[in-house]
This record gives C-alpha cells, structure tokens and sequence, in this order.
C-alpha cells in the first residue's frame, strides 16, 4: 500500500552574516595577537640591546687594559735605553758598602706648659 505522505520541506538555512559585534570582537582579535607581536619584539630588541652593553663595556675594559699594558712597555723600552747609555758611559751596580741605612724614630714633643697652668688655661678658655 502506498503512503501518501506530504513530504515536509526543511526551511532553508539563512545566510550567516556578520553582525556589528563579530566585527568588533575579530578587530579586537587581530589587535591583540599585533600587540603580542610588538611585546615580544620589543622584547627581542631590549635583550639585544644588553648583550651590545656588556660587549662595549668589556670592550672599554679591554682598550683601557691594552692602553695600560703599551705605556708600560713604552716605558721599559725607554728605560732600558736609558741604563744601556749609562752602562755604556761606564755605571755599575752599587756595592754593599755603598748602600746606606736610614733609622727613622718618632721624637716625643714635650709640652712647654705645666700641669697647672693647662688647668688655669682651661678654666680661663672656659669662660
């Protein structure tokens, strides 16, 4: 037996459009991962900047040492010019007898003032 059903149409499915507020929250969206972005470039760019701080400053270290270390050489090389053209007009090195000794001793400063006249020199600067 045949049926004779009417077959019900399904309403067809509207079109999805975008309203004010999916707007929004996609705008709002693609603002945050940009400024993410940003953070971490920044963040990048600070690190970076540090290592280039503490490379110029072990730089400096190093010209400062190096500048240091040329001068003394400079002055052991004059310096040895210097005793080479004294040898050369006859100096020697200093025997033990030629050396002296010196003894320094602390003097004991006396006091040109008597006990009694400290004690009257300080009652009159009292008043």
């Amino acid at each position: 037996m045949a049926t004779t059903q009417k077959r019900v149409k399904m309403p067809k499915q509207k079109e999805k459009h975008m309203t004010t507020s999916s707007y929004v929250m996609l705008i709002g969206l693609i603002a945050f991962v940009a400024m993410i972005g940003i953070l971490f470039q920044h963040a990048l760019i600070t690190e970076k900047n540090t290592e280039i701080r503490e490379l110029q400053k072990t730089l400096e270290d190093a010209i400062q040492v190096n500048d240091s270390k040329e001068g003394q050489l400079v002055t052991n090389m004059n310096l040895q010019s210097i005793e080479a053209q004294a040898r050369g007009y006859g100096m020697t090195e200093p025997v033990q007898e030629q050396y002296r000794r010196e003894l320094v001793t602390e003097k004991k400063e006396e006091s040109l003032m008597t006990d009694s006249q400290i004690v009257r020199s300080w009652f009159e600067n009292l008043f």
